[in-house]
């Protein structure tokens, strides 16, 4: 088959398949021999016999070939059986006159003569199909200049990269098994070229980075090859969030049918299932809120059951058809879990959208009018965020005024977001809008991406709180159009709202943290935090130390001890953090430890530069994500007991953390292990200086979390290759590959994610090409 034009054969298989479908009684038709004539197809059910012939062929000798057999058909079974019969010529492009008038006046004009895009039609119409799906939401995806969830902007193609495999020793692009290997970046049509062929593809993303529209631009293409007439199978788009607790694919595509106002659900079920039909799925990480359940294992389960209805998807389409599923990467703990999940282990594609480029971000903005602009490297280069500064009228402030400082620069936006003249205009300052934002904020924390929905009451609740009334109708239509908050068709719909970025979101969240600090025994000070579902994630530590580094030691720990009072250990998670950020020591007392209990971390840092934190246990608690660097000194650590540890970094395995500090953990997953860093810092075939400058992209690009600890870099380096750490970070610091940041009293390492396709292809091909790293990071030395 060339460019998906099939061979005759291979088009008589599938217009015999498509007959099985249509007529499922008789499945077991197909070709026969009939008075010594091969016929393509005959298909007999309890009430019609059916004789199929196919062709490619548009000459109208075909015709008279072929008519005599359907003639005769028709009259051995017109009378005295019991049976009817009908008797179908069925083309691959419409039929021509001279063929239709051949069958019908030559032998009989009760021959159906079709073209395979209605004979297949009749099995569903993917043409209404296509029409009605277009009119309905696309996920997340917005208008963030009219809200629109159907009129959306133009696609701005994004960078689409293939995921390198956490346990990759030769840093080769991630295929399941051993399949071809893919290019260092696609773009969608090459996706859309994996899905004709009937591949698995996991499509990764952070929140808002553009997952939704890239579908949208996937189902797109995939329906205008089938229109026109390039492909035989079009596209299914469905959104899951819509589908919660839904196991069977059958149920799904009806639920999915009766909401865009497709009438035959029956016929989509038949389509999926006879292989007509490419599954998009947008929304993985929708499909469930996991909680507390007392350990890792039993998280991934409840993932892995909430997730059912995917991997049902993947396993029993046809394997000639493709599956497309989105979320972003670290719902799951790994990608062994994800694939695990969603494709039972299965061969499946691994890809991810990288945020916008330079060229991408002007190519955005100039829908705005706005495009040339120097955001700040911290400004994360997401759509939906970037749409929503921009339709704020934002840019401008943030490029001329931002701090450089990534915890100060996201403590001032939220400040401008909430300076909003219509507000200002009804006597609501920005002070009192900002505090508006971060109640919504703390009731988002309790959702399963932490960005909400928030209901039209948690909106007007929030905006008494601050202003001791009740909204008047004139607040209430402010409040709708709060900064910061958009929404998807169901929230339009339903008055909710939800964060449009997760780090707005994370930022906003760290103002009743910092308040609690420097007041823990305020009426309702804890107000919320028991709905919390964890602890914060790292920018919004950084926030709230950021909002309380000039807070006495003994405030702290006070706000401490009143947290483990309230049995809000999530409160007291955050609190730990910030000291260990702000250098606040937290030392063992005479009455005993201070003991946080089933909580869930995403990350957390130990080392030997931080402050005395052996008055802290953990009991229980879950950690996405520790990172340990230096020399630790024991007895300044805080005590884990029976606590789970999905990723830890700056440690070769649990021999290599101090015993009497950690009881009867669990572990995961070492990064820097003898693995896929080890084998790089090995290699001979690499220079010094290239293997420690791949091991620091690995380490800040490939990781999960958003920066690193100047000292916990060379962890895991011998002498030698440490020595050239720091050389190697002016070096990737000179490129705009990384900058720094203060967190507290520690030097961060942070990285410009939208340099990641530059990243993964020096990763790739560390020796050759003209990237100046290439050259730059052999030349380093001590």
């Amino acid at each position: 088959m060339s460019d998906n034009v099939p061979t005759p054969k291979e088009f008589e298989d599938t217009v015999r398949r498509v007959a099985r479908a249509l007529w499922p009684s008789a499945a077991r038709g197909g070709a026969e021999m009939v008075n010594n004539r091969e016929v393509d197809g005959v298909f007999r059910t309890d009430e019609v016999i059916h004789m199929v012939e196919a062709t490619m062929n548009e000459k109208v000798d075909k015709a008279r070939q072929d008519g005599p057999k359907l003639r005769d058909h028709l009259k051995r079974n017109r009378s005295g059986r019991g049976l009817f019969a009908k008797a179908w010529f069925v083309t691959y492009k419409d039929p021509t006159a001279h063929q239709r008038e051949v069958l019908h006046k030559e032998f009989d004009p009760n021959i159906e003569v079709i073209s395979f895009e209605r004979f297949r039609a009749k099995l569903v119409d993917a043409r209404e199909y296509l029409e009605l799906r277009d009119k309905v939401d696309w996920g997340s995806a917005s208008n963030p200049q009219s809200q629109s969830k159907t009129k959306l902007l133009p696609y701005v193609p994004l960078t689409i990269e293939p995921v390198l495999d956490e346990a990759s020793r030769d840093g080769r692009r991630t295929r399941v098994n051993s399949r071809p290997a893919l290019p260092g970046t696609l773009n969608v049509e090459q996706v859309v070229a994996l899905v004709e062929k009937g591949e698995r593809v996991a499509l990764l993303g952070d929140y808002g980075a553009g997952k939704s529209m890239t579908m949208r631009e996937l189902h797109a293409h995939l329906g205008r090859r089938y229109l026109s007439g390039a492909s035989l199978r079009f596209p299914i788009t469905l959104s899951l969030r819509k589908h919660y607790g839904q196991d069977d694919p059958d149920e799904a595509i009806h639920r999915h049918a009766k909401y865009i106002g497709y009438d035959h659900p029956n016929k989509l079920v038949r389509a999926w299932r006879a292989g007509y039909v490419h599954v998009l799925l947008d929304g993985f990480d929708e499909l469930a809120a996991p909680g507390w359940s007392g350990s890792l294992d039993h998280l991934r389960e409840n993932r892995r059951e909430a997730t059912r209805l995917i991997a049902e998807f993947a396993t029993n389409t046809s394997e000639e058809a493709g599956v497309v599923v989105a979320g972003r990467r670290f719902y799951f703990d790994s990608l062994q879990e994800m694939s695990g999940s969603l494709f039972d282990q299965r061969d499946h594609v691994r890809l991810a959208l990288n945020s916008f480029t330079d060229a991408q971000t002007r190519l955005f903005l100039e829908y705005f009018k706005k495009w040339d602009y120097a955001l700040p490297v911290w400004l994360p280069t997401r759509p939906l965020l970037l749409g929503h500064l921009a339709a704020e009228e934002l840019l401008d402030d943030i490029a001329r005024q931002a701090p450089s400082s990534r915890a100060e620069g996201w403590d001032w936006l939220l400040d401008r977001v909430s300076d909003r003249e219509a507000f200002i205009k009804q006597g609501i300052d920005g002070s009192a809008v900002r505090a508006v934002i971060e109640n919504l904020a703390s009731i988002a924390r309790g959702t399963l991406n932490g960005v909400g929905p928030v209901t039209p009451f948690d909106i007007a609740n929030a905006f008494t709180e601050v202003r001791h009334k009740q909204p008047s109708d004139k607040d209430l239509t402010l409040l709708q159009r709060l900064p910061g908050l958009g929404g998807e068709e169901e929230d339009l719909e339903n008055g909710t709202r939800r964060f449009v970025d997760v780090d707005l979101a994370s930022a906003a969240q760290a103002a009743h943290v910092s308040q609690f600090i420097r007041n823990p025994f305020a009426d309702n000070a804890h107000r919320r935090a028991h709905e919390w579902t964890s602890s914060m994630e790292p920018l919004g530590v950084e926030v709230a130390a950021h909002q309380t580094a000039e807070v006495e030691d003994g405030q702290l720990k006070s706000a401490l001890s009143a947290a483990l009072r309230a049995d809000c250990d999530e409160l007291a998670a955050d609190i730990v953090r910030v000291a260990s950020i702000n250098g606040i020591d937290i030392s063992r007392s005479p009455s005993g430890p201070l003991t946080i209990s089933e909580a869930i971390i995403p990350s957390f840092d130990i080392g030997e530069d931080g402050p005395d934190l052996s008055g802290v246990s953990f009991s229980h608690c879950i950690f996405l994500e520790l990172t340990v660097s230096g020399d630790l000194a024991t007895d300044r650590i805080p005590f884990f007991s029976e606590c789970s540890f999905e990723s830890v970094l700056g440690r070769l395995g649990p021999s290599d953390l101090p015993g009497s500090r950690f009881s009867d953990c669990e572990f995961n997953d070492f990064p820097d292990s003898g693995d896929s860093n080890a084998a790089i810092l090995d290699s001979s075939s690499l220079r010094p200086g290239t293997r420690v400058v791949m091991i620091l992209l690995r380490k800040l690009y490939l990781q999960r979390g958003s920066g690193r600890r100047d000292s916990a870099l060379p962890r895991g380096m011998k002498t030698a290759d440490a020595r050239l750490v720091q050389p190697a970070l002016r070096l990737l610091e000179r490129e705009n590959l990384v900058f720094r940041s203060r967190v507290g009293k520690s030097l961060i390492w942070l990285p410009d994610r939208s340099s990641g396709p530059r990243v993964r292809a020096f990763l790739l091909s560390p020796r050759a090409g003209d990237d100046p790293l290439v050259e730059a990071s052999a030349a380093i030395t001590g």
